[in-house]
């Protein structure tokens, strides 16, 4: 089947998931944008095709989406539920299938359950399926279940990360890079700042999806601190040593089984030519490693989502998580 896709935020992510969909001969055939100078254009030339779509970006807040005729919608818009949860109300009750980039949308349950529980009510009252993806779904996801696949005893797992988020403007600010230590805690530290509470969803989901009964998680956020410079493209300045050159997060899940997992996450500034690189480890019987290098950025993303489409669309209603979806697979052969 190919696929009938609606856009819902037609930004990076939604514009490369149009190019790569058009690519394969999938048919965008709605678009959706917050009010501003995208509205009115045609999509195709948003994403940078050298042709019409024939679909004009609408008004989310006023476009009639019970005219809308589509198989799913992927939403790119913004990482926390509570943004999104109007987009996923017009989307679900018009009867799409939705196919979110947001990261709590990942584990609704968790990061929010009275919103997760409006989301389950609107897709199993439409018999539609809600779930999320991009680049978290193999790296950080799947690598920490596939990880744990050998094991028949299980003690503890530990997930470790690094991000360069230092070569754009917008990341650099999210990591808080540059920042005044006074600034970063007060922002960063104290506050959950655009990010915090996020990476906490990671170590969480994959101890749930594993079997186990979580019973707390603990958050806790540090400044990233070299005993060197480092030189920040995004600012086009250097860092000096001793002053925040990103965000650590560490988070801590226990269980009622007694196992726990712990993250140790660097989003920030790296050494030159550190590849991103995400790792996870299981101390058990036998012990485990997963190692994945990745490509960052919407490229990466967009992928995923495109390959979770046809996942998402066959699922049974309700909120479907990607570790219920099984294991992300290639498009490579679908057309």
């Amino acid at each position: 089947m190919k696929p009938r896709i609606v856009i819902y935020g037609a930004g990076r992510y939604g514009t490369n998931c149009v190019r790569m969909a058009h690519a394969k001969g999938w048919s965008i055939v709605g678009a959706f944008n917050r009010d501003g100078p995208k509205i009115g254009q045609d999509i195709g030339r948003l994403a940078g095709l050298d042709e019409d779509l024939g679909v004009v970006v609408e008004n989310a807040d006023s476009a009639d989406y019970g005219a809308v005729d589509a198989d799913i919608a992927i939403v790119a818009t913004s990482d926390r539920l509570a943004h999104n949860i109007e987009g996923y109300e017009r989307l679900l009750k018009a009867g799409l299938n939705v196919l979110s980039h947001g990261t709590e949308s990942y584990f609704p349950s968790a990061a929010d359950p009275v919103l997760a529980a409006k989301i389950q009510k609107w897709a199993e009252e439409a018999n539609v399926s809600f779930s999320a993806s991009g680049i978290w779904d193999m790296s950080r996801i799947w690598s920490g279940i596939l990880c744990a696949a050998p094991c028949i005893e299980i003690r503890s797992l530990h997930h470790a990360s690094r991000t360069n988020l230092g070569m754009r403007k917008h990341n650099a600010d999210l990591a808080g890079i540059g920042f005044t230590h006074q600034k970063f805690q007060a922002t960063r530290v104290e506050q959950p700042g655009p990010i915090g509470e996020l990476y906490k969803l990671i170590p969480w989901q994959v101890t749930a999806a594993l079997g186990y009964t979580v019973e707390n998680v603990v958050e806790r956020r540090e400044p990233m601190l070299f005993d060197h410079p480092m030189y920040a493209p995004a600012l086009d300045r250097d860092i000096p040593a001793g002053e925040p050159a990103g965000l650590r997060v560490l988070v801590d899940v226990a269980t009622i089984e007694g196992v726990s997992t712990h993250a140790h996450i660097e989003l920030g500034l790296s050494e030159k030519n550190q590849m991103d690189f995400m790792k996870w480890t299981v101390d058990g019987e036998p012990s485990s490693k997963v190692h994945v290098d990745r490509q960052v950025g919407p490229p990466g993303s967009a992928t995923s989502l495109i390959n979770r489409v046809h996942d998402v669309i066959n699922a049974p209603p309700g909120i479907q998580e990607v570790h219920k979806l099984g294991p992300p697979k290639h498009s490579a052969l679908l057309s």
